[in-house]
């Protein structure tokens, strides 16, 4: 039996990967930082990571074969220069530790596109340079060294979007205002970034975990586009273009970056042929969850 330990299983990401990783046969375990309610096919242990104690209960409880390593601090507006992070690098490279001293066999830590940091074009995870500017960065790179050095993997994160995302960030906070009826300030928008549906990059995780693929990967779509064209095309499924000001507020640190996106020619050797939901259909069912839940029907 295949049995997965995911933490932060929870958060935005979490909760998509679950029934990913049921579906290719995995029991699921899952850590949160606080009680669940019950959910079919996971069983879930409410630890504090950051303690030896809590990375040890855990693993001692699931005795998993496989770990995927999504736990760390993502507030919007926080994140990238919270001074937590470096704990969490240590925690997450303690967490490697024990994993394989329990006998996990396969571990996939999920880091970020922020690792690499200033680019001039894709970011490929075997050439391009990592130049983090962030806390946020500089802490997932030096825990990424970390996991490929130890034989586990590395996935980088681009811009993932959908149902459960965190208000505050760029889709959700689009559709709140346009929905509102008020202007949506925003930068130039000519920002090139790679953008991800959430339940996507769910199998996509999944996929590198039940391969054998180790080292770094690039966890995105493939798909360069300006922050420009993705704000105009949900806003254009609101019908409500005129609402957005572009230019109104001025791109800094990196949101001013020219180019976040991603070469992803070895992802692509384990989820060739994988159906995907893009990001058109993906943008109308965020759209739709948000409106159902503006309803309260979820």
């Amino acid at each position: 039996m295949k049995r997965v330990l995911v933490t932060g299983a929870s958060g935005f990401i979490g909760r998509a990967l679950l029934p990913a990783l049921a579906g290719r046969g995995f029991e699921v375990h899952g850590i949160a930082r606080g009680a669940q309610p019950a959910t079919p096919g996971v069983s879930w242990y409410a630890v504090d990571l950051l303690t030896e104690a809590g990375r040890e209960h855990a693993l001692s409880a699931a005795r998993p074969t496989h770990l995927v390593h999504l736990a760390w601090e993502a507030r919007p507006g926080r994140y990238r220069d919270d001074p937590v992070n470096p704990r969490w690098a240590e925690a997450s490279i303690d967490l490697l530790k024990h994993a394989r001293a329990c006998g996990t066999s396969r571990i996939l830590g999920i880091g970020s596109c922020l690792e690499y940091g200033a680019q001039s074009r894709l970011c490929d995870e075997r050439a391009s340079p990592c130049r983090p500017t962030t806390l946020y960065g500089q802490a997932k790179l030096a825990t990424a060294e970390a996991y490929v050095v130890a034989g586990a993997t590395w996935g980088r994160v681009f811009f993932p979007f959908g149902p459960h995302e965190v208000e505050a960030r760029l889709i959700p906070s689009l559709i709140r205002s346009l929905r509102a009826g008020q202007n949506f300030d925003c930068s130039h928008g000519g920002q090139l970034r790679d953008f991800v549906y959430v339940d996507d990059l769910a199998q996509m995780i999944a996929a590198v975990l039940d391969s054998k693929l180790t080292g770094a990967v690039n966890l995105a779509s493939g798909e360069v586009r300006s922050l420009r064209s993705v704000i105009e095309h949900v806003a254009g499924l609101l019908e409500e273009r005129h609402l957005v000001r572009f230019g109104a507020v001025d791109a800094t640190g990196v949101d001013a970056e020219p180019i976040l996106a991603a070469d992803v020619s070895r992802l692509r050797g384990v989820t060739a042929g994988m159906p995907v939901v893009g990001f058109e259909e993906g943008a109308a069912r965020t759209l739709a969850w948000w409106s159902d839940r503006r309803a309260g029907r979820v």
